[in-house]
């Protein structure tokens, strides 16, 4: 099984910035989302939410102060679905990096360290598709990958939408590479 997984965060520094939302969609080998998680994070007050922040993904002071800490947000995930699979995303790196110190910072790493630590980029099999001609060079965020394979995004940069759209153009991607073995 693959769990797509995306975060919202406080910015692009792991050791700095703080995860505010977490989504995660379960898929089966027959390609079919069977659970589904998200989260929004509370952050200590110590960690400023920049404006440029808070533009990008809509989430404010207000609700992260309402919101399940770190532990509880982990300790919820791992609960329902378990670690019986490997990790997907969009720039899977940037994401895991989060995971992982949610993980370590609240004594989850017996956990963590049970997932299939081979993981999939969906954003490297679409350079990849860019760099074999399968497609016209220049698609390479995910929203140019939504728009290329005409779906449709309903609220930007929030972590559940975009692990589901994430593994919509995963399929979308292994189609891609199978119709061009053909």
């Amino acid at each position: 099984m693959i769990c797509f997984i995306d975060f919202e965060t406080t910015g692009i520094d792991v050791f700095r910035d703080e995860p505010i939302d977490f989504g995660a969609v379960l898929v089966d080998f027959d390609w079919t989302i069977i659970k589904e998680f998200s989260s929004t994070i509370s952050i200590n007050k110590s960690v400023y939410l920049t404006k440029k922040s808070f533009n990008i993904h809509n989430i404010s002071k207000e609700i992260l102060e309402k919101s399940p800490n770190q532990k509880e947000v982990i300790s919820k995930f791992f609960n329902q679905f378990g670690t019986d699979f490997r990790l997907g995303g969009w720039n899977t790196s940037f994401d895991v990096s989060f995971l992982r110190k949610i993980c370590h910072k609240n004594g989850m790493m017996v956990q963590y360290n049970r997932i299939n630590h081979r993981h999939i980029d969906a954003q490297s099999l679409g350079f990849l598709a860019c760099e074999l001609g399968l497609v016209k060079s220049g698609i390479s965020s995910l929203n140019d990958w939504i728009n290329y394979f005409g779906l449709i995004r309903s609220n930007n940069h929030s972590a559940i939408e975009d692990a589901k759209l994430t593994f919509q153009v995963y399929i979308e991607l292994l189609n891609l590479f199978k119709s061009s073995i053909k």
